[in-house]
């Protein structure tokens, strides 16, 4: 008796990417209203859900910030951020965390190739939009640490709670540190210098920098910082010595202050999402 073949319709590779598909995350979009200059703006923002995620359950939340002239979109896309956080949810090495990539651009009419005019942008949403407009309008939305979406459920959650972000978006993340220290535990600026006390302040006021970032340090309020820099790309000329020069205060450490150089990394959204990968057992 001759046996039976049964064909199956279904190619194998139609089933490794049906499986692939299965064990993804999903992105989606959250609007939210902000102000700037006393003018009103309609903003968005990508928020990555990991493939579990529970709205009754409890997730850490990160805040990952583009650099100048991206589109939040080109961002995530060009970082690889979906199998980034894909594979880092598989391994356990960043579980159930929601991943929100916002931008700090009020509209994409405020983008020049110069981004040095960027700077008042960066401080203005580290100082206000971050916190009061936001993180409410996503932490309402999506279950995190916070019991309240609002000061005190950020304030009593802050261990949940990362901000990081490459080229002007770790000029973002600095300002970040210094405004909002007392809504987040981790920062991740990549690829760029605090431009606190002036432009490229980590090379030109190198002391001063290193100085006003610890003035907000607060001993009830404990901190890692990991910044990261490619070996190839330029920007380490005014990050290091900024760094150096904040290891030489006793308000940080090298557990507190974490400085990886990234082998062959360049300026670049795809070296930004290694040097995130990089670190990400370490956030919380």
């Amino acid at each position: 008796m001759s046996a039976l073949i049964f064909r199956s319709n279904e190619s194998d590779k139609d089933r490794d990417s049906q499986s692939e598909k299965d064990d993804q995350g999903t992105t989606e979009t959250i609007s939210y209203q902000t102000s700037y200059q006393h003018k009103e703006y309609s903003k968005k923002a990508l928020v990555y859900l990991p493939k579990n995620y529970d709205d009754k359950k409890e997730h850490d939340i990160v805040y990952l910030m583009h650099g100048s002239s991206e589109a939040v979109d080109d961002f995530y896309q060009d970082g690889n951020f979906q199998q980034i956080l894909d594979g880092l949810d598989r391994n356990a090495d960043l579980k159930n965390t929601i991943v929100v990539f916002p931008t700090y651009y009020p509209s994409r009419k405020f983008v020049s190739s110069d981004y040095y005019p960027d700077r008042p942008l960066n401080k203005a949403f580290a100082e206000k939009e971050l916190t009061e407009d936001l993180m409410p309008a996503v932490e309402q939305k999506y279950h995190t640490f916070a019991k309240t979406a609002d000061s005190n459920g950020f304030k009593q959650s802050r261990a949940h709670r990362a901000f990081g972000g490459f080229s002007m978006g770790a000029i973002t993340t600095w300002y970040v540190f210094e405004n909002d220290l007392n809504y987040f535990s981790s920062f991740l600026p990549m690829a760029g210098d605090s431009w606190t006390i002036t432009e490229d302040g980590g090379i030109v006021a190198t002391k001063r920098t290193a100085d006003k970032l610890a003035e907000q340090v607060e001993p009830n309020l404990p901190f890692k910082i990991m910044a990261a820099v490619g070996v190839n790309d330029s920007t380490s000329i005014s990050m290091t010595p900024q760094i150096e020069a904040m290891w030489k205060l006793p308000e940080f450490n090298h557990d507190n202050l974490q400085y990886y150089k990234q082998k062959s990394g360049s300026h670049s959204p795809q070296s930004s999402g290694k040097q995130f990968e990089h670190y990400a057992k370490k956030i919380f």
